[in-house]
């Protein structure tokens, strides 16, 4: 009998109905049940056979509707403003004018400092290293301060005689740690700036831009200790004199949203210079202006960081596992996709992508694995900026195999699928034992039986 179920209605008093039906025969029931299980191995064995590819269609970079943005107006003599993920230019000034900026040898002198020495380190402080003018902590002869301390000093207050002190300690004297400067300038392709000294005092044979401080900035922010200083608002300073403020002098730390690094610097009151950089939605920007008049430092800076974020976004240049193109080796098709998102920096209402390049191995072959690269695809955008994007296939890919290594190579695959196969082919080869010793069973207790009734009779 089969008991089944009855949906309740609202009158039914009745839940279960038993419907009394025909005897099934054995051996259909059994058909029927083997039938079943063949079909159920035949198909999960197909799909192990199975290769399947994904589409090879190639997704279009974003496109903007096209709107003129008007750039800020700076009275700095020259600027920069840049994003600091990939450096992008997003506006400038007289980029290439050689100016005496002392900003820029303060950063070189920490950039060194934090790259060759310790921080925890003490330095002795000598009488060559006190013997500065400008802006100074006063720093007595024969003290000792840990390298952070005086790190802090020069960044957040540009004391001369703490960058003199810290050159002698990591380049033995001061014009060695000069020709380190020089030498690291190169390395950087700091292509028009000249070092004479670690602190920024002026010297006529000394000089730099704006897109060269644009790239030392940038690189010195991949220096998490550097970047860390150059968030400071304000630190304690101890000497033997007591516990002091070193404070910022950059203004914007305290008026402008987003700020999360700033220096300052002067050789003349009247001509300052400022790096401010400022972070909004994941996106850090650094602003760069030298030799503004006094009373347009900060406000220049403004201007370039509020174009910055009203007029530029960052978005998705190419979508992970999207397939950028297709490439066939042998008889099979092969997407080429990125592995992870790549970002850029675009102006609002563009298309900011003016070329994209495809270049692909030439050494294919079999088998070809998804760790591999394969290609670059190569972005240009209207900036000048190159974005290489890593082509992977998006599966492995093996040579033509026949039917037995196929199998193996596909179970090892599919490792679930074999270990459900081989429970399925087990129960059923139990059922089928359990079955055969039934029968026997049977048979010789028919078999005893009629024996015992036919001596019965006798």
């Amino acid at each position: 009998m089969i008991v089944t179920f009855k949906k309740k209605q609202p009158s039914d008093k009745k839940l279960i109905s038993i419907v009394p039906l025909k005897k099934e025969n054995k051996s259909s029931k059994t058909f029927t049940r083997s039938f079943a299980m063949f079909f159920i191995v035949c198909f999960i064995l197909l799909q192990l056979f199975n290769f399947t590819f994904a589409n090879t269609d190639t997704y279009p970079f974003p496109f903007y509707d096209s709107e003129e943005i008007v750039g800020p107006i700076i009275k700095s003599p020259s600027a920069i403003l840049i994003e600091a993920e990939r450096g992008q230019i997003l506006y400038q000034k007289n980029p290439d004018l050689k100016l005496h900026i002392s900003v820029v040898n303060k950063i070189m002198t920490a950039v060194l400092t934090i790259e060759k020495g310790n921080l925890e380190s003490k330095v002795t402080i000598s009488k060559e290293s006190t013997t500065s003018e400008g802006s100074l902590l006063y720093l007595a002869i024969g003290e000792k301060y840990a390298v952070e301390d005086l790190l802090n000093a020069i960044i957040i207050t540009n004391a001369n005689d703490a960058a003199n002190a810290l050159a002698e300690h990591i380049g033995g004297d001061i014009n060695k740690f000069v020709e380190m400067m020089n030498n690291k300038a190169k390395e950087l392709k700091m292509n028009d700036t000249y070092f004479a000294n670690p602190t920024g005092l002026t010297d006529e044979n000394q000089y730099t831009t704006a897109k060269d401080i644009a790239i030392l900035i940038r690189y010195a922010l991949t220096l998490p200790d550097f970047n860390r200083i150059f968030s400071y608002r304000a630190v304690p300073w101890v000497n033997s004199n007591g516990v002091d403020l070193l404070t910022n002098s950059n203004r914007l730390f305290w008026s402008y949203d987003g700020v999360d690094g700033g220096k300052t610097g002067y050789n003349k009151i009247e001509k300052q210079s400022s790096i401010t950089s400022a972070t909004r939605s994941g996106r850090r920007l650094i602003a760069i202006v030298l030799d503004a008049p006094e009373n347009d430092v900060f406000s220049d800076s403004v201007s370039l960081l509020d174009y910055g974020f009203n007029n530029f976004r960052r978005g998705i240049l190419v979508s992970k596992n999207q397939a950028l193109h297709s490439v066939t080796v042998g008889n099979r098709e092969i997407n080429l996709i990125s592995i992870n998102d790549v970002y850029y920096t675009f102006p609002i209402g563009e298309d900011y992508v003016s070329n994209v390049e495809i270049n692909i191995s030439k050494d294919l072959s079999l088998p070809i694995l998804k760790s591999r690269v394969i290609g670059i695809a190569r972005y240009t955008l209207k900036d000048g900026t190159v974005i290489d994007v890593n082509l992977y296939p998006d599966t492995d890919v093996y040579p033509p195999e026949n039917i037995y290594t196929k199998l193996i190579n596909n179970l090892k695959e599919y490792r679930d699928l074999y270990i459900l196969v081989v429970i399925l082919i087990a129960v059923e080869i139990l059922i089928i034992i359990y079955r055969v010793i039934s029968r026997i069973t049977q048979y010789f207790k028919k078999l005893k039986s009629k024996h015992v009734k036919t001596s019965g009779e006798s």
